[in-house]
């Protein structure tokens, strides 16, 4: 089962966004229209995201294969983690690709990208609800660079 959080702010709309941008002027920023553009604050994002899944930092961690103490910064945005480090938790958490793609623009990541052939298993594997374990093997089968947890042997 696949857990996204549930909006409870206007949806954002990549490509309503992307329309408006041909305009030739930019839409003008205002309180009403904030809610336009993702909010780049990791420690928000996050709250939110484990408010609308139900699970618990410490779980998404372990299942992640990230160190504790490193976990806990990364997702309160005191450090910045690697890209692979975003995309295990995301796995640990079984986001869909809109939610995963939007957590590596909060963590200014990297947008995973389709024809790029790792990019193009890792979306593969999401879309099929794989967890890391099964990733890890997906991606050793494929022989691709398994993701970096940053634990020696994971």
């Amino acid at each position: 089962m696949t857990k996204q959080p549930q909006e409870n702010k206007v949806v954002l709309d990549t490509q309503a966004m992307l329309s408006r941008l041909k305009e030739d002027t930019f839409p003008a920023f205002s309180e009403e229209q904030s809610s336009d553009f993702l909010d780049p604050n990791i420690r928000d994002f996050f709250d939110e995201l484990f408010l609308a899944t139900g699970l618990t930092r410490s779980g998404v961690i372990r299942d992640a294969n990230i160190s504790r103490t490193y976990g806990y910064q990364i997702m309160d945005g005191t450090r910045i983690g690697k890209r692979d480090y975003y995309l295990s938790i995301s796995f640990a958490m079984h986001l869909d690709l809109t939610t995963t793609q939007r957590m590596l623009a909060v963590t200014s990541s990297g947008a995973l990208h389709a024809l790029i052939k790792r990019d193009a298993a890792l979306i593969f594997a999401i879309n099929h609800g794989y967890d890391n374990l099964k990733l890890y093997e997906f991606l050793v089968q494929l022989d691709l660079v398994p993701l970096d947890t940053g634990i020696e042997g994971a």
